[in-house]
């Protein structure tokens, strides 16, 4: 008959029977050496103010020095002004010749990752990449025994003549590895159009020689003199009559070199004096060049006059730098607190609300993206094979790499698919598994939804336990209830016959890590276990035909809260147990 079962709650104590684990303190929150709580800045706003503050020091320190000058110091200060003018040309220069190796080293990543040769129409997209003027060709490479782990060094040649082109171009070619070659042609309008971005004022008129003979722009010089041919790809610098440039290496009485520390050259053209300050290339694709600015001499001279203009200038881009440098710091540190936020979601098991991170044009960020991105997958799919609830128990608690047992008291469910022997020796095995996988999906969904932990699957049955890893009080309560929402979705499925025995008992048990250091599984242990699979099994005694069927014993109910309602079935003998059991039929 039916009768309620008023609660009878005993409080139990949690007693530790063996912690077998170093003493080291992980730094946990939670332990006793936790860590005081301190004052973390955004890396973004971090990133930000040290841009700002090195490049208010660095300038404040320049500004400083420029405010306390003196016209004693005019020659150096020339020096300084024509050695700032010269490094940044070479800095331009250099940009221009490491985007085009960069660009080069981009199609030969992509020809590896294809493992097929490239074809015209393949370097069509990179087009949008190169400077105006140039172009990309693929040609048969020569086999070369290149360390792979090295990337392969782009050859630059000298300028040279090439039909379809009206300039001498320089040519840039880059083995793929895979029997072609990628060739770069870049005529002379290219440079010109490089040598136009290095133009820091409007005085100066910039050059690049080949030599000090062959000329490869020189400011002012239309393209037309720049005609090239097979015997001469470029033009000579003193056939360049329209720039005052062709008398730079003249010897006579008004010409001269400068003194100081940089390089350069005051010589006389058409009714006025020149100043060509320049630096000989060394090393990389442009050894040999020479690169310079021209300046009319009085101009040149009038910066002395200008220092209060420097200055106010310098204020200016101090503060206009500062503020770029902040915002630089603050873009470069967004994807950095992206990572953080996914990283976050991802410590908290949330894989569907962690956000994939997007591509980086930066190597290492990229790199750091993409594995971020594959962990995310990897663990979602370890996700299914370990408990949800464990793993974060575990890591809020430092108890990663610590093994863990105690005695507790606990709830334990067992459920079984009554008849599934005989109803799957009438299907296929994919009809079998996909039957299996809806009913153990819908166990799944009920003791989830109750805070439960599925401790393994067993054949077409399912083991289930309250209490832990989270200290659950009302374990009994949940595990009951869970017990009613799978009944009732049992009751009322469609489809195929499903009929499910369930049996529930609370008693002390052994949980904790069982296992070796090799495998280890978090589990229950103890005679509450074997007795809440004797409940399941003897409801097919009790009601052989039922669709379902959940038996808990006493111990069960007297842990409920006041109102749950039972079937008493007496007290009954369990198979393998001595001791009678009190019974209750709960679905």
């Amino acid at each position: 008959m039916s009768q309620e079962i008023l609660p009878n709650k005993q409080s139990s104590t949690d007693t530790p029977i063996q912690e077998i684990a170093d003493t080291e303190d992980f730094g946990t929150a939670t332990g006793a050496g936790a860590e005081r709580t301190r004052f973390r800045l955004p890396v973004g706003i971090a990133l930000g103010l040290v841009f700002s503050l090195l490049l208010v020091l660095i300038c404040g320190i320049i500004i400083a020095y420029m405010s306390s000058a003196d016209r004693r110091i005019a020659g150096r200060l020339l020096d300084e002004q024509g050695q700032a003018v010269l490094r940044g040309n070479e800095a331009v220069l250099s940009k221009f010749f490491k985007e085009q190796e960069l660009l080069f080293h981009s199609i030969a990543v992509q020809a590896e990752d294809t493992g097929k040769q490239l074809r015209q129409a393949d370097l069509l997209a990179y087009y949008k990449l190169l400077p105006k003027g140039a172009a990309l060709e693929l040609g048969r490479a020569v086999m070369t025994e290149e360390p792979s782990d090295q990337l392969p060094q782009v050859s630059w040649s000298d300028f040279r003549y090439r039909n379809g082109f009206a300039t001498a171009v320089k040519l840039a070619e880059l083995d793929l590895g895979n029997g072609q070659t990628l060739i770069g042609l870049y005529p002379q309008p290219v440079f010109a159009d490089v040598a136009d971005t290095m133009e820091w004022e409007g005085r100066q008129q910039v050059f690049v020689l080949s030599g000090k003979d062959r000329a490869i722009v020189v400011d002012g010089v239309p393209e037309s003199e720049f005609e090239a041919s097979a015997e001469q790809p470029l033009p000579r610098l003193v056939d360049l009559k329209s720039s005052p440039l062709h008398r730079v290496w003249e010897d006579n009485e008004r010409a001269h070199d400068m003194g100081g520390s940089i390089e350069g050259r005051v010589f006389p053209g058409d009714h006025r004096m020149f100043t060509a300050i320049y630096v000989d290339i060394a090393n990389g694709p442009a050894k040999g060049w020479i690169l310079g600015t021209l300046y009319q001499a009085d101009e040149f001279g009038a910066a002395l006059d200008q220092t209060q203009i420097v200055l106010y200038a310098a204020l200016v881009a101090l503060v206009v730098g500062a503020i770029l440098s902040f915002i630089v710091g603050r873009m470069l540190g967004r994807p950095l607190s992206r990572l953080a936020l996914s990283a976050a979601e991802l410590r908290q098991l949330k894989f569907d609300a962690a956000d994939r991170l997007p591509r980086s044009r930066l190597a290492e960020l990229d790199d750091v993206n993409q594995a971020f991105n594959g962990s995310i997958g990897a663990l979602n799919a370890f996700a299914k094979y370990v408990p949800k609830q464990l793993v974060s128990r575990l890591i809020e608690e430092g108890m990663t790499s610590t093994r863990n047992i105690e005695i507790k008291e606990m709830t334990i469910v067992f459920t079984d698919l009554a008849g599934f022997t005989d109803l799957a020796s009438h299907m296929s095995a994919e009809e079998t598994a996909g039957y299996l996988n809806g009913y153990f999906e819908t166990v799944s969904q009920a003791i989830a939804e109750r805070q439960g932990t599925i401790d393994k699957f067993l054949g077409d049955g399912v083991m289930a336990f309250w209490g832990a890893p989270s200290e659950q009080p009302d374990h009994a309560a949940m595990a009951i209830a869970a017990v009613k929402t799978l009944a009732d979705r049992i009751e009322q499925a469609t489809g195929r016959t499903m009929r499910v025995r369930i049996g529930v008992h609370t008693g002390k048990v052994v949980v904790g890590d069982i296992g070796s250091s090799a495998r280890m599984n978090y589990t229950v242990i103890g005679d509450a276990v074997n007795v809440a699979a004797r409940l399941q099994e003897y409801g097919k005694e009790v009601d052989p035909d039922a669709k379902v069927i959940a038996l808990a014993s006493g111990d069960t109910m007297v842990n409920l809260p006041e109102g749950t309602t039972a079937t008493s079935l007496g007290t009954v003998q369990l198979r393998g147990r001595t001791a009678p059991l009190s019974v209750f039929r709960i679905a």
